[in-house]
């Protein structure tokens, strides 16, 4: 009998012990949101337009509801307000469900705001713990809302569209894969700056168009999609896109080069006794010759020979355009060279000089070494 109330008491206790969902939501009762975009407010200085796209379940096609087109499966709503959180607390008396941020995806920001500065806008988001690390921000050219209305016609719902879009050109190597936390860790380290991808969009399609540079959360320029190449090059040891180059000598004949491996190395070049007075980046690039467009009578080793001295000339002649609009124009220091000089040469020159003012005329050079691994299928 005394076993069986000790028994008794010992499963009350557990019982006592376990823990319920106490504050548990259903799916049904959120309304999730997959993309925000951020935009001013035309004639109201330091309004800010809160454009949200919540996908509404049964009318996406495949549920199990009625199938959709892409105007069905998803709601535009914007809203307006002071901060962002004002804006997002309007937007939330309008809904009859909670709002849930853990599946959004896609923070977009027009080009206005951005180069208004956007550091009030990402310490609301890097505050809220629902936002995820890995959602992509976007600087997006005119206005950010558009974004979101566009209609792809490859797919039903369009910030899916835009996620494949910079999944895929992360994985070739052609879009930077630039997330909130890579943005959060660049803005908190006086070594770099940061950048995010810069997009166009219309009502039937949008455009990657290269990178936006930023000094500090202020956005100071653009690198189109050819420059953006080259610097994923030098700072990611990303393959970049395929390089068109005229042929000399010929009528209107191009060639083209595809990189397929990508190695750099950057080397501080330094004085007897003194810091670091220059660098060097060194990349070496191997790919193939996919496209000639004009007959070349020459022996395929003398072919290889001049593609080779063409595409180096083209890279170089690049790469230091880069540096020029990266120094002069924008003094941004993108491309963590301020992190390899903090890290190398803490004592003898970081601590000794202001990098945001020397950045700008510190002396950078790139020398690539290119590789042809061979010329592909030829038609005699």
């Amino acid at each position: 009998m005394a076993k069986g109330w000790v028994r008794l008491a010992v499963l009350c206790v557990c019982v006592f012990l376990l823990t319920g969902c106490w504050d548990r939501r259903e799916l049904e009762e959120r309304t999730s949101v997959l993309a925000i975009a951020v935009d001013m407010v035309e004639g109201h200085e330091g309004l800010y337009r809160l454009t949200v796209q919540i996908p509404i379940p049964l009318k996406i096609a495949g549920s199990s509801g009625q199938g959709g087109g892409n105007a069905d499966a998803v709601k535009i709503m914007s809203v307006t307000g002071r901060t962002i959180l004002d804006a997002n607390n309007n937007l939330q008396i309008r809904l009859n469900q909670k709002l849930f941020l853990g599946h959004t995806r896609v923070l977009a920001v027009s080009e206005e705001v951005a180069r208004k500065g956007i550091r009030d806008i990402m310490d609301t988001f890097r505050r809220e713990p629902q936002i995820r690390r890995l959602l992509w921000p976007i600087v997006v050219k005119g206005e950010a809302a558009t974004l979101l209305r566009f209609k792809p016609q490859l797919g039903q719902i369009p910030v899916v569209f835009l996620m494949d879009l910079i999944e895929n050109g992360a994985k070739m190597g052609t879009i930077p894969d630039q997330t909130l936390g890579d943005y959060f860790s660049q803005t908190s380290n006086k070594a770099m700056q940061p950048f995010l991808n810069y997009v166009e969009a219309s009502t039937t399609e949008v455009r990657w168009r290269g990178v936006a540079v930023f000094s500090d959360h202020k956005m100071v320029g653009t690198l189109n999609a050819v420059q953006s190449w080259s610097f994923l090059q030098l700072r990611n040891e990303e393959r970049g896109g395929d390089v068109i180059i005229p042929l000399p000598g010929t009528n209107n004949g191009y060639v083209t080069f595809r990189p397929h491996f990508v190695k750099t190395r950057l080397d501080l070049k330094r004085r007897k006794n003194k810091g670091p007075h220059a660098a060097m980046f060194s990349c070496e690039l191997e790919g193939d010759i996919v496209e000639v467009t004009a007959v070349m009578k020459m022996p395929p080793e003398e072919f290889i020979r001049q593609m080779q001295r063409l595409i180096k000339k083209e890279m170089d002649k690049r790469a230091k355009k880069l540096f020029h609009q990266l120094q002069k124009e924008y003094n941004s220091d993108v491309l963590k060279l301020g992190l390899a000089l903090r890290a190398h040469h803490y004592r003898d020159y970081w601590q000794k000089h202001d990098w945001k003012k020397d950045f700008k005329n510190f002396p950078i050079d790139v020398d690539y070494t290119i590789k042809i691994r061979r010329l592909g299928m030829e038609m005699q």
